[in-house]
């Protein structure tokens, strides 16, 4: 993965971080011996909040999948929701379009009350308060998130070069580790999960340094001495050469973060060494099975099987992928991960299917900026060029020129009509973004996210072609900056 994709990543994992497989067996183990059988209880109140549900993600019990949970906010903000769905310590976070608290710490018997004010992501930071039962362990959330506000630390760690990576890394390494130390101090007799995060967040202290450190190393051009040179100097040698360790599962920062860097490292290492290595045929799977063992290897294997699956666009595309991929499911020792990537794969065939040419596009009944209530079946007789945004998205903004120019050469056209949509966006950011981008053709907003789960927005931009008759002529149609390309298809449709 590129520095550029790798800070893209950043902040879509900020809004949906819902691509995580696989947790340790051991974990789900340690939980049925402490209290799985008790309740999560999480409740409180978020001050001007701008929305009234918000989402939390628990990790299932067998840690392939998340169950997603709902807290709905009353006019004062005040929420509360109990459930069995945690089965075992986790680390997790409560997510909405505009609002985010990252890094809560839950396990089964915890009753967190959280508050603060949601005016926006800065001032909740700034007043969040936990207490309750497990609210020993969330003081480290609090102050390391109050620390950083203060230090206001702007660093572009992905511009700095190794040796200033490495000299950062430590420098985060060290203010993370004595944030910790200062929190996890005395056990609470009344939290048998304590020492269990002060083990986590040691853990994700020291993957998060691995992190920026094999970051460097992979993105420098090193031949392959100064690499093995530069990784041995900066990185604990016990480390690097254990690296594939079932306890390390539990730190988030581990599997989301470091194992991919490692693994990295470890083919750039050949490929730096014999460039011929990396180009034999099955040399990735070779690899991982060479330097990854046990839960870990199948953790890794799932992810990165799971992590494709969903982004295929065509029923060719996912034949493609099924068929690059299987020496990575073979891989895999787990039966319950084989089902599940089985399952994955019949599902989306399914939805693929279903979003054909010439299947009818998925109906939507949405409110425009004005007001106005639109439904898909109001533009039948028309081609539709539908195109799906949010305000965050770079890539999506960067196509306006293109479709205002698209959109003035057609507009008087009756045989077509341009339609935006914005999916997984704050309607407060959405408006601010029309007023910034004065866009002059029809504008949508999918406020319950119905559309992007129906036109499968799992990568924006995404732009669609619906016929006349309302059927799907091209779901993965040309953006509005392929000039002749879009054009040529648009025509085509609106003269039948």
């Amino acid at each position: 993965m590129t520095v550029d994709k790798k800070a893209q990543l950043i902040g879509f994992v900020l809004r949906i971080s819902l691509i995580f497989a696989g947790m340790a067996t051991f974990v789900a183990a340690f939980a049925q011996k402490q209290s799985a059988g008790e309740p999560f209880i999480i409740q409180g109140r978020l001050i001007n909040s701008p929305e009234r549900t918000l989402k939390i993600f628990f990790e299932s019990d067998s840690g392939r999948e998340y169950q997603i949970e709902t807290l709905n906010l009353d006019e004062q903000g005040n929420f509360y929701l109990k459930t069995w769905g945690v089965k075992y310590p986790q680390r997790t976070s409560i997510q909405q379009n505009r609002t985010q608290i990252n890094d809560i710490y839950i396990a089964p018997g915890y009753d967190l009350t959280i508050t603060g004010d949601a005016t926006d992501f800065r001032t909740l930071v700034k007043t969040l308060a936990i207490t309750g039962q497990g609210a020993a362990a969330n003081q480290y959330k609090i102050t390391r998130a109050a620390t950083y506000i203060a230090l206001n630390d702007t660093t572009q760690y992905w511009m700095l070069d190794p040796e200033a990576l490495a000299a950062y890394a430590k420098k985060q390494r060290a203010l993370n580790d004595s944030l910790a130390s200062a929190v996890f101090t005395k056990d609470p007799v009344d939290d048998p999960y304590f020492a269990y995060f002060a083990n986590m967040v040691r853990l994700d202290n020291q993957f998060m340094e691995a992190y920026y450190l094999l970051e460097a190393v992979n993105r420098a051009p090193m031949g392959f001495e100064e690499s093995m040179d530069f990784a041995k100097k900066h990185i604990d040698n016990e480390l690097l050469a254990n690296f594939s360790q079932d306890a390390y599962l539990i730190s988030q920062d581990y599997k989301n973060w470091a194992l991919d860097q490692y693994v990295t490292y470890r083919r750039y290492l050949d490929a730096r060494k014999d460039s011929s290595l990396v180009k034999e045929k099955g040399h990735a799977i070779r690899k991982i099975n060479e330097v990854l063992s046990g839960r870990v290897k199948d953790y890794y294997l799932n992810a990165t099987v799971t992590s494709r699956i969903p982004y295929t666009k065509t029923i060719e595309e996912l034949n493609g992928a099924k068929a690059s991929l299987k020496p990575f499911i073979q891989s895999i020792a787990s039966e319950a991960y084989k089902t599940a990537i089985q399952q994955l794969i019949a599902d989306k065939e399914q939805e693929l299917l279903q979003t054909q040419t010439g299947k009818p596009a998925p109906a939507f009944t949405l409110k425009s900026a004005e007001g106005t209530v639109y439904n898909l079946s109001d533009f039948k007789g028309k081609v539709v060029y539908i195109d799906l945004w949010a305000s965050w998205c770079v890539p999506c903004r960067q196509e306006t020129p293109s479709f205002k120019q698209l959109y003035e050469k057609y507009k008087d056209d009756e045989r077509v009509e341009f339609v935006s949509v914005a999916v997984s966006d704050g309607e407060k950011e959405w408006r601010k973004a029309l007023e910034e981008d004065q866009p002059h053709w029809l504008q949508l907003y999918d406020e319950d996210g119905k559309v992007n789960q129906a036109y499968v927005a799992n990568a924006i931009p995404k732009f669609i072609v619906v016929d006349k008759q309302g059927n799907i002529v091209d779901f993965n149609a040309p953006a509005p900056s392929s000039g002749n390309v879009l054009e040529t298809l648009l025509l085509e449709e609106m003269a039948k």
